[in-house]
């Protein structure tokens, strides 16, 4: 490539192509939001399904009540 001046320019080995950088980094970070809303639905509807409706803090008392049921039987 010659500059206007008529002198030989060296190319750099390698120039970034920012604006597929951005695209690609943008796909990326979507791609990997998406996923994590995924995971986050799919492991509150398990809950769901093996559980009764109950409220957010309700899994340590479930807990305990399990444990003194399972004492009562031995």
């Amino acid at each position: 490539m010659s500059s206007p001046d008529g002198k030989e320019r060296k190319l750099a080995p390698f120039e970034y192509d920012y604006e597929s950088l951005r695209i690609g980094g943008l796909a990326f970070a979507v791609v990997l939001f998406a996923l994590g809303v995924l995971l986050i639905l799919s492991k509150t509807h398990s809950k769901n399904l093996n559980q009764k409706c109950q409220a957010p803090g309700d899994e340590e008392a479930q807990a305990e009540n399990l444990m003194v049921a399972k004492g009562k039987e031995i």
